[in-house]
C-alpha cells in the first residue's frame, strides 16, 4: 500500500471486514473509472488482490479503510461516472462489525463480552476528472467515540500524469498492516499514524512512492511548526501464477503514532522509525511479512524499557490459504507475531494466532480467531505469564 488517488484512502476502512478484503492492481486503482464492474467479485478474490497490490495504494491505512474504499469504488464503477449529474458522482459505503469475545488474561479472572467493534460510514465524490473528495465517520465501542476518521482531498489524473497530491486528515503511508485475521497485527499497534498532512506521490509501471509532511501532536520543546516528514517506496509485480509486492518506509517522528503519542512523555528530540514489508501470492496461498520499529532509542525519561531508553519494534509473519466450503469462499490463516522493548505499549513479547473467515452472503463475512500471547519476563518488568483469547466476528459491508 502507498497512497492513493483519493478513493484509495477511503475504502481502506472495510478491509477489517472479517478477513477477505478488496483491492485492485496498482494501475486499475489509479484508473478507477475505467475498471470493470467488480460487484460479483467474491470476498476471497478481493482479499487476494488486496495483498497483491494495496501495499502501493493504501500503505499506512487500517484494513477497514481499505475495504470501505473498495466498496465505494465498486459502486462508482457500476454508475455512469463523472458528468452524469452530481448525485451520480457521490457514493456512500459502510461497515458494521459485531464481535463476541472470550479472554483469559495474564492475571485475574477470565472475561467475555459482545461489542459493536466497528461502525464506519464513508462518502466519496469524484468532483472533476482531477479532484476527488472523501470522508468517513468511525465508532468503536469502548475505544473510539463517533468521530471524523478521514477527511481528504486528492488531486490526480492518471491519464495526464502519474503524480498525485493528497491533503487532509488521513492515515500516513507508513506500514502496510496486512492480515487475513480479525486482530490488527502488532506492527500496527506501534506504527499506525493518523494526521492532518500533505502528501505528494506517484504511481507508474508497478512502482509507487510518496513523501509527506505534518506537524503532529507530539511536540518537542513546545515547537508547533511543521517539522515531521516521511517517505516510502513500493513495487508490485505479477509473474504467471506468482504475484508479489514489497515496500519500505521511513518516518522522522515515530513518537507521534496513535499508540506512542499518549505514552511518550516530554521528548527532547524526535525518534524516527522505519518499516519493510513483503507479500507473495502463489495460487491459493498468500504469505505476509512485515517489520516496523524505531530507528533509535527514545530518551529514557520519554519512553523506557528495562531502565534504558526503549527502542520498540514489532513483526508479523503470516500464511493464508483460500478454499471453498460448501460453495462459499473462505480463508484460513496462521500467524506468528512478536515485539521487542514494547512493554510500555502493553504488547505481548510473542503472539500466535490461527483464524478462519467465510463469506456467508454477499458482503457478509463470519470470522473466528484464537490467539495465544506470551508476556515479557519478570526480569524485564512483565508478568512472565501467558494469555489466551477467542473472538467471533460478524461483519457486513454495504
Amino acid at each position: 500500500m502507498t497512497q492513493k488517488p483519493l478513493a484509495a484512502a477511503i475504502v481502506a476502512v472495510l478491509a477489517t471486514a472479517g478477513g477477505p478484503a478488496a483491492a485492485q492492481t496498482l494501475e486499475e486503482r489509479v484508473r478507477r473509472l475505467e475498471q470493470e464492474n467488480r460487484e460479483q467479485a467474491t470476498a476471497i478474490e478481493r482479499q487476494r488482490r488486496t495483498i497483491e497490490d494495496q501495499k502501493q495504494q493504501l500503505e499506512g491505512a487500517p484494513q477497514r479503510v481499505e475495504q470501505l474504499e473498495d466498496t465505494l469504488e465498486t459502486k462508482r464503477d457500476a454508475g455512469d461516472g463523472v458528468g452524469a449529474g452530481w448525485f451520480n458522482n457521490i457514493e456512500i459505503a459502510g461497515l458494521i462489525e459485531v464481535e463476541a469475545s472470550y479472554a483469559d488474561p495474564y492475571a485475574g479472572d477470565s472475561e467475555s463480552d459482545i461489542t459493536l467493534a466497528t461502525f464506519e460510514l464513508g462518502i466519496a465524490a469524484q468532483v472533476t476528472e482531477w479532484v476527488e473528495a472523501m470522508a468517513s465517520l468511525l465508532y468503536e465501542e469502548g475505544d473510539t467515540d463517533l468521530e471524523v476518521d478521514i477527511a481528504q482531498i486528492t488531486i490526480a489524473n492518471a491519464a495526464v500524469t502519474p503524480v498525485y497530491v493528497n491533503a487532509g486528515q488521513f492515515y500516513l503511508p507508513f506500514g502496510t498492516y496486512e492480515t487475513n485475521l480479525v486482530s490488527d497485527p502488532l506492527t500496527l499497534e506501534i506504527g499506525e499514524i493518523r494526521e492532518s498532512a500533505v502528501e505528494v506521490g506517484f504511481v507508474y509501471g508497478g512502482f509507487g512512492g510518496s513523501v509527506y509532511t505534518f506537524q503532529g501532536d507530539n511536540e518537542v520543546d513546545g515547537d508547533t511548526r511543521i517539522d515531521s516528514w516521511g517517505a516510502n517506496l513500493s513495487v508490485a509485480r505479477e509473474l504467471d501464477a506468482v504475484s508479489w509486492s514489497a515496500g519500505i518506509g521511513y518516518i522522522s517522528n515515530l513518537g507521534d503514532s496513535d499508540s506512542l503519542r499518549d505514552t511518550v512523555v516530554d521528548p527532547t528530540d524526535f525518534t524516527g522509525g522505519w518499516t519493510a514489508n513483503l507479500a507473495v501470492i502463489v495460487q491459493d496461498f498468500n504469505l505476509i511479512g512485515e517489520y516496523l520499529g524505531a530507528a533509535d532509542d527514545f530518551d529514557t525519561a520519554a519512553l523506557s524499557f528495562d531502565g534504558n531508553g526503549a527502542k520498540p519494534e514489532a513483526w508479523n509473519i503470516e500464511l493464508g490459504y483460500s478454499f471453498e466450503v460448501f460453495g462459499k469462499e473462505s480463508v484460513a490463516a496462521v500467524a506468528y507475531q512478536g515485539s521487542n522493548e514494547a512493554l510500555a505499549l502493553e504488547l505481548p513479547e510473542e503472539r500466535w494466532l490461527v483464524g478462519w473467515s467465510i463469506g456467508i452472503f454477499d458482503g457478509t463475512a463470519l470470522s473466528f480467531e484464537y490467539s495465544h500471547d506470551s508476556d515479557y519476563g519478570t526480569g524485564k518488568g512483565g508478568t512472565g505469564e501467558n494469555a489466551n483469547a477467542f473472538v467471533a466476528q460478524l461483519a457486513v459491508e454495504f
